[in-house]
């Protein structure tokens, strides 16, 4: 797959000059979408809790156009088929088969999986329902919308008595150590494109290991994204500032984890080369 140039991270962090064709182009895109956009229920459900929170991921998973009017709908409908949209749900599929293949390797045993950046958890509830009892969740946000949606999810599915909840930061160690029990699984997706320090992540694939040392651990890895600049140079995050999102080598974040004491990297990429899902062994 032949792949076009994309801006560096360091170059995306840094704003267009006044004078820059490229910087009135996304002036435009950003109004069209604060005004004509926020018909659609998904563009404004990004600019409302972010473009990198659980709530737009999960709505994206639906992939239900939806909006005032008909021309909402159709917004909508363009928005739910970006590229980067269409991996986000080529990538749930994965992350969900991974999980199946992991608890089907455990053959009945009990089995705690831990979702430390959870959002809605849409994927890990359509695994839940594949399996018995024997398999229980811990979900864990810093959004406190995220996790009452998903506990209502829970609900709705007769899944309470099988998913725990709590609040907190994934990358802190003191919200590592608030998880009881010892997690066999721990899930990590849409976590480290979002943060922006490589030394945290290094640091806290150590803190995984010696808090809670898990028998694995799944996360994901954004590796390419045509559409990167358009994101953070129009987008949101969860804190209202610039979407920009921090592309990784998926071999660099697995040796991150390698260092902390991970084994045996399973890699399985999207269709569009976006993402890489990597399940290791402890």
């Amino acid at each position: 797959m032949r792949r076009n140039k994309m801006p560096g991270f360091e170059e995306l962090q840094k704003p267009l000059p006044w004078h820059s064709p490229r910087g009135w182009y996304f002036a435009l895109v950003s109004l069209f979408l604060r005004t004509a956009g926020q018909l659609s229920d998904g563009i404004r459900t990004g600019y409302r809790y972010g473009f990198d929170s659980g709530m737009i991921m999960n709505y994206v998973y639906r992939n239900s156009p939806r909006g005032r009017l008909y021309i909402g709908r159709k917004l909508d409908e363009g928005f739910l088929n970006q590229i980067t949209c269409r991996a986000f749900r080529a990538v749930k599929e994965i992350q969900k088969n991974m999980i199946l293949k992991y608890l089907a390797e455990r053959a009945g045993r009990e089995t705690l999986i831990a979702d430390l950046a959870s959002g809605e958890a849409d994927y890990l509830y359509d695994a839940l329902r594949q399996t018995g009892p024997e398999v229980r969740a811990h979900l864990r946000d810093i959004s406190e919308a995220a996790l009452a949606r998903s506990e209502r999810t829970a609900g709705r599915l007769g899944l309470t008595d099988r998913v725990s909840f709590g609040r907190g930061d994934a990358l802190d160690a003191e919200n590592l150590r608030g998880i009881s029990g010892s997690p066999d699984l721990v899930i990590e997706v849409g976590l480290y494109g979002i943060i922006h320090d490589d030394a945290l992540i290094r640091k806290h694939f150590s803190q995984l290991k010696d808090i809670l040392n898990p028998g694995a651990l799944l996360f994901n890895v954004q590796t390419y994204n045509p559409q990167i600049e358009l994101i953070a140079r129009v987008l949101r995050n969860q804190d209202g500032e610039r979407c920009v999102w921090h592309l990784r080598p998926v071999e660099q974040v697995v040796g991150w984890a390698e260092e902390a004491g991970f084994r045996n990297p399973k890699i399985t990429f999207d269709p569009y080369g976006i993402y890489a899902v990597v399940m290791m062994r402890n």
